[in-house]
């Protein structure tokens, strides 16, 4: 892969070289055969564009959109990140970052505390979920773009952060030390009898919980493991392969299809130990895909639920010299039994719909009362809803309608019926919207069949 690398950076050289070298200037009203010729040299077409486009535009702006237009010609995962992005992107799959540990949404115009991780310094120096980010280091945060927010609260380890939040009307400063953080996409318990694991994504930390999970399940004899990998959109292929060594018999797990020759990734399990019903959606996909696949195929355990996305490429990540970078997809893979699942996705071997309805999380900044308006409104209108309360379609008023729903609510929850969604209101909402997750038709189905075995 190493090959690829210095065939696109030296391309980056090279039109980097065309772009400082002297060029003669090329008059605005050159033919169009003048033109398609300069096509032929893109530092040259970088020069005509320079000189005669009617705007400002400098040679970065345009060897950046050179890179990214190349890119775009190739496939809907290939694509250019500027540092930023990249640093971003590279953060979000290593499962690793350096900050504080808070987990926070774009709602309105405010950023808001939606959790923070358990350990962080966040979490230890309990910040609550609805809080109010109002500066970062005395920098006024109100309007400002949630990524750009996420960036002045990041940082090195052991250096120190001013975050000052706004909680129950009253401005909070939190003086917080920078750590590494761990994201743990694991989390595991007992059902019935019946082991549950749910792996969110592949991440750098996802074989070393998956092992834990494992030693739990052992330690508690249980053999039967249901493993949910609904809305997972994948991460490292190391990662995948790794904890399909647990699951998967000895023999292939995926082979890579790359310009250079076939790579093929094996399973060195003798005895497999366990009988296993793998969850999937539609949002199933890529390394997701292929633990999934690679279970099927072996007849290792069964798939259940929905279709899956059906992303059958390996992408990997090169970074350029300034901090910017790109992922380019590198090879397609095929599942043990050869097949490809690119653009079909994977076929359940039983098929069940999800039973659930998901809504963003509830979160308490303020009161909200009769004649409010606005996003809090319209998703008390929905939790409402989904409760049997509420029977118009959420629009964001909180009107008679809205009222009497909630009223009747509080009433049925036992709490004080005050027609004003506060804390205490907030939190029973979220209880009973989370019993209503519970009623989850894939993974009931799971435990039964895993049971009939």
């Amino acid at each position: 892969m190493k090959r690829h690398l210095s065939i696109f950076m030296a391309f980056v050289i090279v039109l980097t070289l065309v772009l400082s070298a002297p060029m003669a200037a090329f008059a605005a009203t050159a033919t169009q055969d003048d033109i398609s010729s300069y096509l032929n040299d893109l530092g040259s077409f970088m020069q005509f564009i320079k000189e005669n486009y009617a705007g400002d535009v400098t040679y970065d702006q345009m060897e950046q959109g050179a890179i990214q237009g190349i890119l775009s010609s190739l496939d809907k995962y290939s694509t250019y990140f500027t540092k930023d992005e990249m640093n971003s992107f590279m953060e979000s799959t290593s499962g690793t970052f350096t900050g504080v540990g808070l987990e926070v949404e774009e709602r309105g115009q405010d950023i808001v505390v939606v959790s923070t991780i358990k350990g962080s310094p966040a979490y230890k120096a309990g910040i609550q979920s609805g809080y109010i980010v109002e500066s970062v280091d005395g920098k006024d945060v109100k309007g400002m773009d949630i990524a750009d927010v996420t960036n002045l609260i990041k940082g090195d380890k052991g250096t120190t952060v001013t975050i000052d939040f706004l909680a129950n009307g009253k401005t909070l400063e939190y003086k917080l030390v920078r750590d590494v953080i761990s994201i743990n996409p694991v989390t595991y318990k007992i059902i019935n009898g019946v082991g549950y694991i749910s792996i969110s994504e592949f991440n750098g930390n996802t074989y070393e919980n998956v092992s834990k999970a494992l030693d739990y399940m052992d330690q508690n004899g249980i053999n039967k493991l249901v493993i949910d990998l609904r809305d997972n959109p994948g991460g490292y292929l190391q990662e995948a392969v790794d904890v399909a060594g647990y699951f998967v018999p000895a023999g292939p797990v995926v082979t890579v299809a790359m310009n250079g020759g076939n790579e093929t990734y094996y399973s060195y399990l003798k005895n497999p130990k366990y009988k296993i019903a793998v969850l999937i959606n539609g949002n199933t996909a890529s390394a997701a895909e292929i633990l999934s696949g690679a279970i099927q195929d072996t007849k290792a355990g069964i798939l259940v639920g929905e279709n899956s996305y059906g992303k059958g490429t390996v992408q990997k990540m090169y970074t350029f010299s300034d901090g910017s970078g790109m992922k380019l997809t590198i090879a397609k893979y095929l599942l043990p039994s050869g097949r490809s699942i690119n653009g079909v996705g994977l076929k359940p071997d039983v098929e069940v719909k999800d039973s659930r309805v998901f809504l963003p999380q509830l979160i308490y900044t303020d009161d909200v009362k009769k004649g409010d308006t606005g996003y809090n409104v319209e998703l008390l209108q929905s939790y409402l809803s989904l409760l049997g309360y509420y029977k118009g379609e959420p629009n964001g008023y909180f009107g008679n309608d809205t009222y009497d729903a909630l009223i009747s609510f509080q009433k049925y929850a036992g709490i004080p019926a005050t027609g004003v969604m506060d804390r205490g209101t907030v939190d029973a909402l979220s209880y009973f919207y989370g019993l209503t997750l519970q009623n989850d038709a894939q993974l009931d189905k799971a435990i039964e069949l895993l049971n009939q075995q």
